[in-house]
């Protein structure tokens, strides 16, 4: 009988031995552990409980940056136009639609509440406008009643109608400057009374019844009409040689020429047409008008037309203040841009050859004068009457305006002759012959 074994087998001790030398390099490693946590609590400071404030310096190379304020303006658009628009509605001020669109009638709800809050009224809801506007002492609209225009404040001109014009009409009409009809219509006759006020008050006499005119007109400074002897009319045909008017040598505002004549009356309508009722020219120059038309009809050149002949200085005013606003209207040019384009056609008044009675502008009913055979047969045969082309676009400089085909001026076939020949324009030829 086999005796029984006791005790551990030796798998037994292996796996003895390897688990204590497991648990002694666990102990080892957590020791290690340990040590290294316990130096470096020792070299790094215990966090504090109170967050720390970290000041960031900016970079002086920079601007720095601030806020841009609100400003709502026109086309402006979005939700701040919309409680700008039902804010001002609010109060009165705005009664179209909260659309959100900064249109006309926003800007003018805006400039009614910058106007009545004493701030300028520009129609733009800028920081100080937006800060009131939404502060409580915004106050409601308070309508105020338009005052009517005084006298002082109106500008009246050719063309104007109304009761202004009447006004005018009759304080003109009570210190003896008018004596037309007080119709409220401003025509030639206001137009010439006006002219005459101011110049009886020492004011520019445009005929425009401007602030400072209107302002002395109904001030007790107004005096009564004074009467002026009318001056002596001028025999402009009575020289040697032919009078120059230009630029340069204008006649006076009250220039008057001696002996005319009415061409409606005095010409024949089957010969020539007037454009205007009551144009004038002087006689002599009239008869040799008459005279050359006739020969041009015995060679079949007929249809004319006179479309200008003798002009009195206010009318001269006149038709220069149309180009100009003309020019203003139509190219849209600035008034003194307007002023020198006008002057390259049309004379300052005191300065337009028509002054003189002896200038008429021929043209041919609904044609450009230029390309017509009338303009072919004037240009030819006009100096045989005593008639030049008084101006020509290679003669421009030497007498201000451009070449006008239509324009012929009356000098006497003597000059008229002599200039042809010569190619000389009138201030040559004056020149010419005064230092013979």
């Amino acid at each position: 009988m086999r005796k029984k074994r006791t005790g551990i087998s030796p798998v037994g001790i292996v796996l003895i031995v390897l688990l204590v030398v497991a648990i002694f390099g666990v102990g080892i490693a957590a020791l290690s552990n340990q040590q290294a946590y316990v130096r470096e609590a020792r070299i790094t400071p215990t966090p504090s409980i109170t967050p720390r404030t970290v000041l960031i310096t900016e970079n002086p190379a920079f601007p720095t940056s601030t806020p841009t304020p609100l400003v709502l303006q026109m086309n402006s658009v979005g939700i701040e136009v919309k409680q700008l628009q039902m804010r001002l509605q609010e109060l009165g001020y705005y009664s179209g639609e909260v659309d959100g669109q900064f249109g006309g009638g926003t800007r003018t709800a805006v400039e009614a509440f910058q106007r009545q809050h004493g701030i300028t009224a520009d129609g733009i809801a800028g920081e100080s406008t937006l800060a009131l506007l939404y502060n409580t002492a915004a106050q409601t609209f308070v309508p105020t009643a338009t005052p009517s225009p005084t006298p002082e404040y109106s500008t009246l001109s050719s063309g104007a109608q109304g009761e202004a014009v009447k006004r005018l009409q009759t304080r003109l009409q009570e210190l003896g400057y008018y004596t037309g009809k007080v119709d409220g219509d401003f025509g030639k006759g206001t137009k010439s009374a006006v002219t005459l006020f101011q110049k009886q008050h020492g004011l520019d006499a445009d005929g425009i019844a401007g602030m400072k005119t209107l302002t002395m007109l109904y001030s007790d400074a107004a005096h009564a009409i004074v009467i002026i002897p009318t001056p002596e009319p001028i025999r402009v045909l009575s020289g040697s040689l032919p009078m120059l008017v230009n630029k340069e040598h204008p006649v006076d505002a009250d220039f008057v020429p001696a002996d005319l004549v009415d061409l409606n009356t005095y010409c024949d309508s089957s010969l020539v047409k007037i454009k205007y009722s009551g144009m004038q020219a002087v006689r002599e120059a009239t008869d040799a008008l008459i005279k050359m038309l006739t020969a041009a009809k015995a060679d079949g050149i007929t249809n004319w037309q006179i479309s200008a002949a003798y002009r009195s200085f206010a009318d001269q005013q006149d038709i220069l203040e149309e180009n100009i606003k003309s020019y203003m209207e139509k190219n849209g040019l600035s008034r003194s841009k307007a002023e020198s384009a006008a002057r390259q056609t049309v004379a300052d008044p005191g300065s337009s050859e028509h002054h003189t009675g002896l200038a008429f502008d021929m043209t041919v009913p609904g044609q450009t004068f230029k390309f017509t055979e009338q303009c072919k047969w004037l240009h030819e045969h006009c100096w045989e009457y005593g008639f030049i082309i008084r101006y020509t676009d290679d003669k421009k400089d030497i007498t201000g305006f451009l070449g006008e085909e239509w324009h012929i001026r009356y000098v006497g076939t003597e000059h008229s002759m002599n200039m042809k020949e010569s190619g000389l324009c009138l201030e040559e030829y004056l020149e010419y012959v005064q230092t013979e």
